[in-house]
């Protein structure tokens, strides 16, 4: 959220793009750090103590296994955005009406 509206305060009125497209954009920061920090925060898990499934390959392939993972990773991006908004707290409206 913050980089969306860095970009829609910025680039947004600069170049006149819409407030959606600055969100999209955002969107593209976001999901960029998770891909390159993602592995970090598996690393720092790991170093707190937090084992490892050890799961089987056999079990990979089990139908129950793979709604888990696809239902643990919908739950994790949904509280992941949930606590992104936490930002809108932060973020302050300077305009006035008149």
């Amino acid at each position: 959220l913050q980089a969306g509206n860095a970009i829609d305060c910025t680039l947004g009125v600069m170049f006149g793009i819409s407030t959606l497209t600055a969100a999209a954009f955002g969107q593209i920061c976001s999901d960029g750090a998770g891909v390159l920090f993602g592995r970090s925060l598996e690393q720092l898990v790991s170093s707190m103590g937090v084992p490892k499934s050890g799961i089987t390959t056999a079990q990979r392939s089990l139908v129950i296994v793979k709604k888990t993972k696809l239902a643990g990773s919908f739950i994790g991006v949904v509280l992941g955005c949930t606590l992104g908004l936490v930002n809108l707290l932060f973020i302050t409206d300077n305009t006035t009406t008149t």
